[in-house]
């Protein structure tokens, strides 16, 4: 006997919220209840929330009201607001017990896939000693996702301060990753209570206008996540990343490369497909559970999340 579909509600506005509601409701075992702005309650008989936030809500407070509180509500919650620096984990974890629902911070953002890649590579490599990605993201003139467009990150405009506090605004995203690989590598010898570092380098044309921003992340002596955002350059795939593995003997490197997918940029492609994928995992676990690991097929608690009592 199949199960009956599980009734989702898409909580966000914009292009990236229409196409995760699309694909929720192109798949039988989902079913869409709504596609509203945030500020709307879902419907009666939803069962589970995916929570898009707009760019300027991500940079405002809005995560920090809404996410607790459709917890309490008692919906299952997939978001793809990045957590740190918004929600404290305390407050998820009261929310959860309080409503009896199940919160999972995707990070649906494109910096998943070299995460899950590193990490299933950990299991069959030994003696790693320094993990360092590069990501090289091309944007087009609509923008990817949390940033509407372009110049939300400060290209083609002569604010360089606008690169700064992009950079800021998804600083969560890219945390999770370095935390996750540095647990499946590293066996977690940075710490949780680690906190990374970062700096942006800005670089600009002969008239001052900013061309390409460059952003160093690191969590400790053996982690590092470079990213490299640009317009678009011609015959090249507008998405692409360099992962380098470093051991006692050898230095081995893999490069990937995505491109357009029905239209969509590839990093827009990546977190739908992140989304759709994590809601039948997380509604189907055990409630009051928080969970905050990147891998979908094998959801793992964080301790910094952890409910007393579960496992």
């Amino acid at each position: 006997m199949s199960s009956p579909a599980l009734a989702v509600a898409v909580l966000g506005s914009g292009l990236l919220a229409d196409r995760i509601a699309e694909r929720i409701a192109a798949r039988a075992d989902l079913e869409v209840t709504a596609c509203t702005p945030a500020s709307q309650a879902p419907p009666v008989g939803t069962e589970c929330v995916v929570y898009v936030p707009a760019f300027a809500e991500i940079t405002g407070a809005a995560p920090d009201i809404v996410l607790p509180q459709l917890l309490r509500d008692g919906f299952d919650v997939v978001s793809t607001a990045p957590l740190d620096g918004h929600v404290p984990p305390a407050e998820l974890v009261d929310a959860c017990h309080a409503g009896a629902s199940t919160f999972h911070a995707t990070g649906a953002f494109q910096s998943t896939i070299p995460a899950r890649m590193l990490r299933s590579l950990a299991e069959v490599t030994r003696d790693i000693r320094r993990v360092e990605l590069v990501e090289e993201l091309d944007f087009g003139v609509s923008g990817v996702y949390p940033w509407d467009t372009v110049r939300d990150i400060g290209i083609g405009t002569t604010e360089t301060a606008l690169a700064a506090a992009a950079a800021a605004a998804v600083d969560g995203y890219y945390a999770a990753g370095l935390r996750v690989l540095d647990d499946a590598v590293f066996a977690g010898a940075a710490g949780t209570a680690a906190t990374h570092r970062s700096s942006v380098e800005v670089v600009t044309d002969a008239d001052g206008a900013v061309e390409k921003v460059v952003v160093e992340r690191d969590l400790g002596p053996t982690l590092s996540y470079r990213s490299i955002w640009a317009a678009p350059g011609a015959d090249r795939a507008p998405l692409r990343y360099q992962l380098v593995t470093t051991t006692g003997t050898a230095r081995g490197t893999a490069n990937v490369r995505f491109r357009f997918t029905d239209g969509l940029h590839p990093a827009d492609h990546l977190t739908c497909v992140n989304v759709v994928e994590a809601l039948r995992p997380i509604h189907e676990h055990g409630p009051g559970i928080a969970h905050r690991d990147l891998s979908i097929t094998h959801l793992v608690p964080d301790d910094r999340l952890a409910i007393g009592g579960a496992g």
